[in-house]
């Protein structure tokens, strides 16, 4: 019987772990950006808790991380096993870690809040989803992968008027914040955190910050690919997108797109859509993707199919109670 060993994830590693999660899969799950850093599919921040397992050859055949989502009450882990070692009890070893850590993270959460850890899984995914069940996982969501193909440049209406969003300028982000902030106030999962009593004074650090990795930024939010809409010189809305995938090359994606609550039904989704479309298709993008929940509260299905997208594939998002305590999310309308 083989023996495995897990212990803490180095940036070492990073180029094996990449391999050991590709293998077998007929496009890239994972690569090394140019900082040295795992980007997977999903985006992964790099404060995350991380770990992998060598076997006896010290080979590295698994790998978890657990990311804190929300302020330590919603926590999410992901990872993988190579298929060679499928069926012995990597993948057990992994999730057992992952709940320890949840629960150990979850000491920070907010008084009397019910904390949760949560695992995204593609449909096609029955492994990973027979493992997280037996753990004591239940599905919770559903969410749809959308994709489009782009054979010409769409019309814009004047009535919403849109400008490039300068990722570099913080009055950007300033106007975009609050607005965005509202257009998502009303989806699943959203919620609001009661106010802390006799909160404790920040203390002064002194770190220096030598443990801050380096960031590579080409797969996040891309210049010339965000933009914000105005109506009366009023934000009523932005997108936010990607021009560099870990997946899909010529591929842009669309990472969010909200609008104004007081602007909705008059078109400013649509023409933040078709503008980014534009964009894509001008720099060479003949396909657009996104994924959303199929569930939502807004139909944002209905709008993202009436723009001519269609699934392509589907993801579960599953989740189990970590600690015991007040649901201050929005689950239902």
């Amino acid at each position: 019987m083989t023996s495995y060993t897990l212990r803490n994830h180095t940036t070492a590693d990073s180029p094996h772990v990449v391999e050991m999660l590709n293998a077998k899969h007929a496009s890239p799950r994972a690569v090394v950006d140019g900082a040295g850093n795992i980007r997977l599919i999903r985006y992964v921040p790099f404060s995350s808790r991380k770990v992998v397992i060598e076997d006896g050859q010290n080979n590295i055949v698994g790998y978890a991380y657990v990311a804190d989502k929300e302020s330590n009450f919603v926590l999410e882990t992901g990872g993988g096993v190579h298929p060679d070692h499928w069926n012995a009890g990597v993948g057990t070893m992994l999730v057992r870690w992952a709940q320890e850590q949840a629960f150990q993270l979850s000491t920070n959460a907010p008084k009397d809040v019910k904390c949760v850890l949560q695992v995204n899984l593609f449909e096609t995914d029955d492994e990973s989803i027979r493992l997280f069940e037996d753990a004591g996982f239940s599905k919770v969501r559903e969410w749809a992968h959308y994709d489009i193909q782009l054979e010409r440049e769409y019309p814009i209406s004047d009535a919403v008027k849109i400008r490039p969003f300068d990722l570099d300028n913080d009055d950007d982000w300033d106007l975009v914040g609050p607005v965005q902030d509202a257009a998502f106030m009303d989806h699943w999962g959203a919620y609001s955190l009661p106010p802390v009593e006799n909160p404790e004074p920040e203390q002064a650090s002194d770190d220096n910050n030598e443990d801050e990795p380096v960031i590579d930024s080409s797969y996040s939010n891309a210049q010339g690919f965000c933009f914000i809409a105005f109506i009366d010189d009023e934000v009523a809305g932005g997108i936010l997108c990607n021009a560099k995938l870990v997946e899909f090359p010529n591929t842009g994606r669309v990472g969010s797109v909200f609008t104004n609550p007081k602007f909705r039904r008059k078109g400013v989704g649509k023409n933040l859509m078709l503008t980014a479309f534009n964009a894509f298709y001008q720099n060479g993008m003949r396909r657009v993707i996104l994924d959303t929940d199929s569930q939502s509260f807004t139909d944002s299905s209905k709008f993202y199919t009436s723009l001519g997208m269609k699934i392509y594939r589907r993801e579960f998002l599953y989740e189990k109670e970590i600690r015991a305590g007040e649901e201050i999310r929005r689950m239902s309308k």
